[in-house]
C-alpha cells in the first residue's frame, strides 16, 4: 500500500512539474497562415502549427484583429483606421499615438513603463514609433504606432516572458507581413 501511495505521488509530482515547466512555453512555428480583421482592411501571417492554435476574438470591434494563441500566453492586437476616419481625433502620428493609447491600450498599458525601441516595418508604412513595455514582470511586449499612406495603425504584442523570449523573432516578423488589402 505505501509502496503505491508513494507511486501515486511521484507521478502527481512528475504531472505538475511538467504542466508548470510548460506554462509560458508557447511554441510559435509552422507553415504561415494569413488572418485579417473583419473589415478586410489588413492582414498578417502569423506560423500556425495546428488550425486551432490561434483563437481571434470574434467581438472585437472590425476595425481591429485582436488573436491569441489557444493557452492565452500570447496576445497580438491590430487596429486600423483610416485617415479619413481619424481626421476628426488624429492629425499626425503623435495625435493617432496619443488616441491609441487613451481608446485603445489604455487599460492594458495604463501606468506601464514604456522605453523607446524600433523594429523593422514593412515598406509601405511612412513613419512609425515603438515601444517596449513589460507587465508586471510576468509579461512583455512591443508597441508600434505606424502611419502609411491611407491609414493609422496600432500593432500591439503582449505575452508571458518566456513565451515572448522563445518567439520574439516570430512575432516581429508578423509585424512585416501586415499588408494593406483595400
Amino acid at each position: 500500500m505505501k509502496k503505491a501511495l508513494r507511486l501515486i505521488l511521484t507521478a502527481i509530482l512528475c504531472i505538475s512539474c511538467i504542466i508548470l515547466t510548460s506554462c509560458g512555453n508557447t511554441s510559435i512555428r509552422g507553415d504561415l497562415q494569413s488572418y485579417s480583421n473583419a473589415d478586410n482592411s489588413f492582414s498578417i501571417d502569423l506560423p500556425t502549427a495546428d488550425e486551432d492554435f490561434w483563437l481571434i476574438n470574434e467581438e472585437a470591434p472590425s476595425s481591429v484583429l485582436d488573436i491569441s494563441d489557444s493557452s492565452d500566453t500570447v496576445n497580438i492586437l491590430v487596429q486600423c483606421i483610416s485617415k479619413n476616419q481619424a481626421q476628426p481625433v488624429a492629425t499626425d502620428l503623435s495625435s493617432y499615438m496619443d488616441y491609441s493609447m487613451i481608446n485603445v491600450l489604455g487599460d492594458i498599458l495604463i501606468d506601464t513603463d514604456m522605453s523607446e525601441s524600433s523594429a523593422d516595418v514593412p515598406d509601405f508604412i511612412s513613419n512609425s514609433l515603438t515601444y517596449e513595455f513589460s507587465l508586471s514582470g510576468d509579461a512583455r511586449g512591443i508597441v508600434l504606432f505606424m502611419e502609411s499612406g491611407k491609414c493609422y495603425y496600432t500593432y500591439f504584442i503582449m505575452a508571458v516572458n518566456d513565451a515572448y523570449s522563445g518567439n520574439e523573432n516570430a512575432l516581429l516578423d508578423s509585424i512585416m507581413s501586415l499588408k494593406e488589402v483595400n
